[in-house]
């Protein structure tokens, strides 16, 4: 990959991981959750463009109305959260280019079953000071409200993360221009309540990021502590039902974590992140002590996540590899297995398919205005096949995130 095209990923990432953690600080919220199948103001359905099909060469192809090919390794049964950079998020189906609904979102998050989505909306008097909302969507049904929340006047939403069974969600709130208070709540959906304050601090130029809500097993909250240039400081967990059971973990300097990078398995049971940008480790959720770097975990630069469902990381290996590492399996030896071969040259990974049955790969343009290659590939039985369960495409707009229609 030259020195453009890096710059040029690094950008986009920063665009988009910015926009999902505004750095802002907290107080307390007031007003109450809502819940309404009204319309949503603030999603556009957008007009369908001719749909397209996957043709023999493995390019999208316009066409006419038509659903995708049978056995094609697209699938409208998902799709992509594409941004741009004019602050506009939309969804697309797997086949076609054609935004179905855009949102003029402040940072977002898709359900772990990839059927909704929850993002930061402008309020009503934003423009001139006022309160923003949490809101919350299906991808199916995105023009009906399903539950929202408004922040008071001088709050601004940050990151935000489902809990690992669905049923909330957890979010950073900052107040001010300039961060002066920063906290974590949590939002049980099903209680009909207003968000609750687990964690709250007043360092100067520090903001939280939540990583993960386990809501069935140990009850715990995890968010990551960050402040200039962008690397987790601190670690930290606290129960969601003891009184003054924080525990903050420093994370040495020689670490480097990038506070962007790290994510929870689906079950929350691990957390992974990488390290200044080069290489992957990954700790159990109440212990970052535990801290692991797996021997392949150098070849985390070009992307790691977590396989949906699953406590297995995707990364691209050597020889054009695609690897999976499965952390129960770790040994000193490593836990790298080859899921394919024929990683197009230049490759990064983008994001898995919302049930893990496939992944996304992208190449950065050669140019500013230049699209992006993307080459979707279908978990096969055949480990070293190089064609046959893939599809190339291009798309002008980052696209970050699966969803899932049906």
């Amino acid at each position: 990959m030259n020195t453009r095209a890096i710059a040029t990923r690094a950008a986009v990432i920063l665009v988009v991981v910015l926009g999902l953690a505004l750095l802002y600080t907290y107080r307390a919220l007031t007003p109450p959750v809502t819940v309404s199948s009204t319309p949503d103001p603030s999603v556009t359905v957008v007009a369908p463009s001719p749909t397209a099909t996957v043709s023999a060469a493995g390019t999208i192809a316009p066409s006419s109305p038509s659903s995708a090919p049978s056995g094609a390794i697209a699938s409208d049964d998902f799709g992509f959260v594409v941004t741009d950079n004019i602050g506009q998020t939309s969804f697309r189906t797997e086949t076609n280019n054609a935004r179905i609904a855009s949102f003029s979102s402040r940072g977002f998050a898709v359900s772990l079953d990839g059927t909704r989505f929850a993002f930061w909306t402008q309020g009503p008097t934003e423009a001139a000071g006022g309160p923003q909302e949490l809101r919350i969507v299906t991808v199916a049904g995105p023009t009906a409200l399903v539950a929202s929340s408004r922040l008071s006047e001088n709050e601004r939403g940050g990151a935000i993360v489902w809990s690992n069974d669905g049923r909330g969600l957890s979010y950073a709130v900052h107040t001010g221009a300039a961060p002066t208070t920063s906290a974590v709540r949590i939002w049980d959906l099903g209680s009909g309540g207003a968000g609750r304050v687990v964690l709250s601090s007043t360092q100067p130029g520090a903001f939280y990021v939540p990583i993960a809500w386990d809501h069935t097993r140990l009850n715990l909250v995890a968010a990551g502590l960050s402040g200039e240039g962008g690397f987790m400081t601190n670690y930290v967990t606290v129960s969601t039902e003891v009184t003054g059971s924080e525990r903050s973990a420093k994370v040495p300097f020689e670490s480097r974590i990038i506070m962007f990078t790290v994510r929870a398995s689906s079950d929350a049971m691990f957390v992974l992140g990488l390290e200044g940008g080069q290489a992957f480790s990954y700790w159990p959720i109440a212990e970052f002590s535990a801290k692991r770097a797996p021997a392949e975990a150098k070849y985390g630069k070009t992307g790691a996540a977590w396989r949906p469902g699953t406590h297995t990381i995707g990364f691209i290996g050597p020889s054009n590899q695609f690897w999976l590492c499965d952390v129960e399996r770790d040994t000193p030896l490593g836990c790298g297995t080859t899921a394919f071969s024929g990683v197009p040259d230049g490759a990064f990974l983008q994001t898995f398919r919302a049930d893990g049955s496939a992944v996304l790969l992208g190449v950065s343009p050669s140019g500013s205005t230049s699209p992006t290659n993307y080459t979707l590939v279908r978990f096969g039985t055949d480990p070293k096949a190089t064609s046959g369960d893939r599809v190339n495409f291009t798309d002008a707009s980052g696209m970050v995130a699966s969803v899932r229609f049906r």
